[in-house]
């Protein structure tokens, strides 16, 4: 009792004397508004703050990530305007004070209510003959709805406007992150971390898969996380061999391999880490073997990943070892991907890593014959000097991991049973 006792203050602590990291001040985001400015070529760049999003419990607002990034804000149904003579915030509603607080976190000015905004837009539309939205796509089919019923009353208006694709602006901006921006991502990946140790720490046999995601996930908001920064997986025995597995349902059986792949969202960043678990503490002879042919894997991808390589480089690092080892048809995903704002942070294709960009390596085993699956992910940072691994506090060597398990964590004390299952 005493140990779990220890463990709960030590979480108390983490998330009282951590300092508070706020969001950047109006400096910063006027900098990148400036930076797209410059690209406009005379146009005008229109971003939307969000839509509602759909969930199981209910309808909820979700802050578009470009949007927030050139503002700090999570205003919904705002438009930010961005033109060479500079930039203006509509917003639906709001009166004096909040408009100046809105003015005082993004640094933009002029903050006018929305039905100001169309007789506004068309004069100057009309004048510059060009807007540009963030596109996934070099389609304006790609727009969400609210944008594209905007961009079909505009054509009716204006039919010579023409729309240009800002993306492109935005994922070279996006990819190398500043200090601020590391900051933050340096909390979420510690909040990943922790939900992870309290999560393997409360590991046992006959616990169900949703008994760990509930340990990870009352961590991750204990300690700040706004929400997940994707749905948590938590995949035992044969689920562990499904990489996007979701369900977590399954009561997990002694012997078996749990792989939990979770991050926390912070002030907007995400978290993103992997590890594999043996549910009765020890590794079994086989499971170390294919655990150790993966944090091999690992090491190297995480060799590769400096100045002037790519994600392939990382993923041909990595991916050849495990080949040379007799495994390369279970090796069935990329080692890589960015990470930032969206836990998949958009990169221009094929860029060349560089000092300030933020990765994943997560290479993996899965044999579902043998109902046998391992990952195991860190984030990355790149700097001059090579790769920093700034989840590297987080146990991942199989002994780290079997004495981690013996300790007692969040879920002990709160004596998760077997449940009803479900």
């Amino acid at each position: 009792m005493k140990r779990g006792r220890s463990v709960l203050i030590a979480l108390i602590i983490s998330a009282l004397i951590v300092p508070v990291l706020l969001a950047e001040g109006g400096n910063i985001y006027r900098e990148r508004r400036e930076q797209v400015r410059k690209e406009l070529k005379g146009g005008v760049a229109l971003l939307f703050s969000g839509e509602p999003v759909r969930s199981m419990m209910g309808h909820y607002f979700r802050v578009d990530k470009n949007f927030y990034y050139l503002t700090g804000l999570k205003e919904p149904e705002a438009i930010l305007t961005i033109t060479e003579e500079g930039d203006i915030l509509f917003i639906k509603k709001g009166d004096e004070n909040k408009r100046k607080e809105l003015s005082r976190v993004s640094g933009i000015s002029r903050v006018l209510l929305v039905e100001k905004m169309n007789d506004f837009l068309s004069s100057l539309i009309a004048e510059k003959g060009m807007i540009y939205f963030p596109l996934p796509r070099l389609s304006i089919f790609s727009l969400s709805s609210p944008k594209l019923a905007f961009v079909n009353r505009m054509r009716k208006q204006l039919p010579e406007f023409e729309v240009g694709n800002l993306s492109p602006i935005l994922i070279r901006m996006r990819m190398v992150k500043s200090k601020e921006e590391l900051a933050l991502m340096r909390r979420a990946i510690e909040i990943t971390a922790r939900g992870l140790i309290e999560a393997i720490r409360s590991a046992e046999p006959g616990m169900y898969e949703y008994q760990l995601q509930a340990v990870v996930e009352y961590v991750f908001h204990f300690l700040g996380a706004e929400r997940t920064s994707f749905p948590s997986i938590v995949g035992s025995g044969p689920n562990s061999v499904i990489i996007h597995y979701e369900k977590n349902r399954r009561q997990i059986k002694p012997g078996e391999l749990v792989v939990i792949d979770v991050g926390a969202e912070f002030k907007e960043y995400a978290g993103d880490l992997t590890r594999t678990i043996p549910i009765a503490g020890r590794f079994t002879k086989r499971q170390k073997e294919i655990y150790e042919i993966v944090l091999e894997a690992q090491r190297r991808g995480i060799a590769a990943a400096r100045p002037g390589a790519t994600l392939r480089d990382v993923d041909r690092a990595a991916r050849s070892y495990i080949k040379e080892k007799g495994y390369g048809k279970y090796f069935i995903h990329g080692t890589s991907h960015f990470l930032g704002l969206d836990v998949h942070d958009p990169a221009l294709p094929n860029v060349k890593l560089a000092p300030g960009m933020v990765i994943t390596v997560e290479p993996g085993i899965y044999i579902p014959e043998e109902n046998l699956g391992v990952r195991i992910e860190d984030d990355i940072l790149i700097t001059e000097k090579g790769a920093v691994v700034l989840s590297s506090f987080l146990p991942k060597r199989p002994e780290e991991i079997e004495r981690l398990m013996v300790e007692k964590g969040v879920g002990n004390m709160l004596k998760l049973g077997a449940g009803s299952g479900g």
